[in-house]
């Protein structure tokens, strides 16, 4: 499409008053009448056996009403994907810190703590692993469930790239260089803390509104620890106070809990985390450990790449397979080989579990990789940025993973622009001639990138969107991704004013709702905007061609005859008639004035042993320069500017 009117253009957001005003309601400001208070018991123990478990001295506390743990979910409240090892309470055992036990439901938060207080828990300590290169050592102790493939309980999971024979080829190199690198754990911190609000339903089910990133998943999970029928169970997605990933399991976990207790005590019941319960209990990024082997000409041509790393799921395998899996698919950086491999073991240990955080994986080895390569430029004694042009990808390269690259690969002009942008060439030049002995010096660095768009090879990819005009003319969307703070909604409502030709104004998003929406995933994997947007270009497309019939009839052409400005439609008679009375016509005419829209993200293949294939349908470049002063005597560092390009496509607004 060309000369769009809304798409590409500056826009405010549809949610942006009611949140700086205030009005928006986040699950923390939920109330109903004769709502309760929840609250988890928490272990303090990184591996322990549960001894002894007696909740009955919470329920003579005042105002406690319900307690549940685990026997009070179907198999115990097991669930989890793509491996099932975790609990909505614990069960038998913790394995880290922060692990919820069982939670209480109370009058007031006070009474909730009381009641948490008064439970009597005996723990029994079991030896513990922190470190995960010794997870997989024989007489470390099991942390993951057990395995029927022979492997050591404690391996989760291994993600390989293999091409050609790198050990070889290295010995073919004027220039090796090898080093270790680490990232550690690292905590979301988003705005609004983990919560969930569960309504018990006259015909014994639930509704649970829940600060989540997908309705659909846990939906599923309460029907499966439960014992409901989907039609009983009913997740619906408010406004969520920022995510990067981490509203995920921990929150599933959360809706399983306060729906129990809802079930059981009757009455509406809400958990909301305070910072401290949310740092102690939430799942992070995990932390990775790096061997990365380069090799090189002496004209600056990269030719072999050995990646060997072992990444931390913590206690429970969460999404860290998949997290290893992109990793292994990102580690070399966008860069040419002839030969290379990637070697990535996932193991458990007993810290915080990981889980999805934004990048998933790809930040961790693009940190290692782009330390890689400045080494490997500084031992060839070649300027990082001119090094990556000369290695990076470009259209009508061939990925390492086999992947013919035919258009949209824009990390040259990335490099390029953000070189000019930032005076690179000077700045480098003039800080190379800072004496050694200066209390402050400044330096200049470079980092390039590139990541898969959506979930790739990691499974079925497609999201659907309907959209519907009322009585009074106003348009209505639903989708069942999450907007946890991205504009999502705003992208939608864009897409399809302009599309269907109309005031943005005219149309609002449904927040995801199990009822309403159709499940399209999670929001993850910067997957909304290309899925679901295109999903609801679909919708809006199915919905104009019954306006454009109704137009026809009404101005008396064929439907090819009539032509838009703006919300008027015109016929060969020159005279414009408005976009109300179209869709009114359409309705005397019996048209349905509401849509369907799918749209799935191409097909591809990816062979999982060979680590060979099309991991993703598309990528985005992008080239970051960074200026720091360093004071020599403290190593105290500030960042005094930071310039970024990135290859991101077309811009919604």
């Amino acid at each position: 499409m060309t000369n769009l009117k809304y798409v590409g253009q500056p826009a405010q957001r549809v949610d942006a008053l009611d949140k700086v005003m205030g009005k928006t309601k986040y699950v923390g400001d939920m109330s109903l009448p004769g709502m309760l208070f929840a609250r988890s018991l928490r272990s303090e123990l990184p591996h322990a056996r549960i001894a002894k478990l007696d909740v009955s001295p919470a329920l003579k506390v005042p105002g406690v009403v319900a307690v549940v743990t685990s026997d009070d979910f179907v198999n115990h409240g097991n669930f989890g994907f793509p491996v099932s090892d975790m609990y909505m309470l614990a069960y038998q055992k913790v394995r880290h810190v922060g692990e919820a036990i069982a939670s209480v439901a109370a009058e007031t938060p006070e009474a909730a703590l009381a009641g948490v207080k008064a439970i009597i828990c005996e723990l029994e300590p079991l030896p513990a692993i922190f470190e995960m290169e010794k997870a997989l050592d024989p007489n470390a102790p099991q942390i993951g469930p057990d395995r029927k493939d022979g492997k050591h309980p404690n391996f989760l999971s291994h993600s390989p790239v293999y091409k050609g024979n790198p050990v070889e080829k290295f010995k073919e190199c004027d220039v090796v260089i090898e080093n270790k690198y680490e990232t550690v754990m690292q905590e979301h911190a988003y705005l609004e803390t983990e919560g969930g609000l569960a309504i018990p339903t006259p015909e014994g089910g639930v509704v649970v509104y829940l600060s989540c990133q997908s309705p659909f998943i846990p939906r599923n999970d309460l029907c499966k620890t439960l014992g409901l029928p989907a039609d009983r169970v009913r997740v619906i997605v408010p406004p969520v106070g920022g995510s990067f990933g981490g509203k995920d399991d921990l929150n599933y976990q959360t809706a399983g809990q306060v729906a129990a207790l809802a079930l059981k005590a009757k009455r509406p019941v809400r958990m909301t985390f305070s910072r401290e319960e949310s740092i102690i209990a939430g799942y992070k990024r995990g932390a990775m450990h790096m061997n990365i082997k380069l090799g090189a000409d002496q004209d600056g041509t990269l030719r072999a790449c050995k990646f060997n790393s072992i990444y931390d799921s913590g206690a429970y395998s969460s999404q860290s397979p998949f997290t290893g899996w992109r990793a292994s698919i990102h580690a070399m950086g966008a860069y040419r080989y002839d030969d290379c491999s990637v070697d990535i073991d996932t193991v458990y240990t007993n810290t915080s579990y990981a889980g999805a955080y934004r990048g998933f994986g790809n930040t961790e080895v693009c940190s290692g990789i782009e330390q890689a390569i400045d080494e490997m430029a500084d031992a060839l004694q070649i300027d990082p940025i001119d090094f990556r042009l000369k290695n990076c990808l470009k259209v009508g390269d061939v990925t390492p993973h086999g992947q013919l690259l035919t258009e949209s690969v824009g990390l040259t002009d990335c490099l390029l622009a953000v070189r000019k942008m930032s005076d690179w060439d000077r700045k480098r030049k003039e800080f190379a001639q800072q004496p050694a002995s200066a209390e402050k010096r400044r330096g200049i660095g470079v980092s390039a990138l590139f990541h898969g768009t959506s979930l790739g090879a990691e499974g079925l990819d497609e999201a659907t969107a309907t959209i519907e005009i009322h009585a009074d003319n106003q348009v209505t969307l639903t989708s069942g991704l999450t907007d946890y703070g991205t504009g999502a909604r705003t992208v939608y409502t864009l897409i399809a004013a302009e599309i269907l030709g109309i005031d943005p104004e005219r149309i609002h998003v449904h927040n995801p709702d199990t009822n309403t929406a159709k499940d399209s995933g999670p929001t993850v994997a910067s997957r909304t905007t290309i899925l679901a947007g295109n999903s609801v270009r679909v919708a809006a497309q199915n919905l104009i061609q019954n306006l454009d019939w109704a137009a026809a009839d009404l101005l008396k052409c064929d439907a090819y005859q009539v032509h838009r400005v703006g919300e008027q439609y015109i016929g060969p008679s020159e005279e414009p008639v408005s976009w109300d009375v179209v869709v009114n016509h359409a309705r005397e005419m019996g048209l349905v004035l509401s849509a369907f829209g799918r749209w799935s993200a191409p097909e591809i293949h990816w062979d999982e042993e060979k680590g060979t294939g099309t991991p993703y349908f598309a990528y985005h470049f992008g080239a970051q320069v960074a200026e720091v002063e360093v004071d020599t005597q403290t190593g105290h560092t500030d960042v005094i500017n930071i310039w970024a390009v990135h290859d991101i496509g077309k811009v919604i607004f």
